[in-house]
């Protein structure tokens, strides 16, 4: 994975889909949160909560980036 890919979307809305082999019953197939920090080994991901996640890359199916909001968005507060 290329260092510098995901530094533009530093605190941007993500969620992440875990590896078929990472998911067990009962266990939720993806997790979403913040992209706080990233290394070659894995991501940090910032709950709800404030909260922080460390999830290796090699659980790591796909990872979904939001769309950062539009103008609209922004000014009325709605999704």
């Amino acid at each position: 994975m290329d260092e510098e890919i995901l530094e533009e979307f530093l605190d941007r809305s993500v969620r992440i889909h875990f590896a078929p082999g990472m998911i067990g019953p009962g266990l939720a197939p993806h997790v979403e949160g913040k992209l706080y920090d990233y290394s070659p080994t894995g991501i940090l991901l910032e709950e709800a909560d404030g909260s922080l996640d460390y999830i290796p890359l090699s659980s790591i199916r796909l990872v979904q980036i939001k769309p950062k909001p539009g103008l609209w968005e922004r000014l009325t507060g709605s999704a």
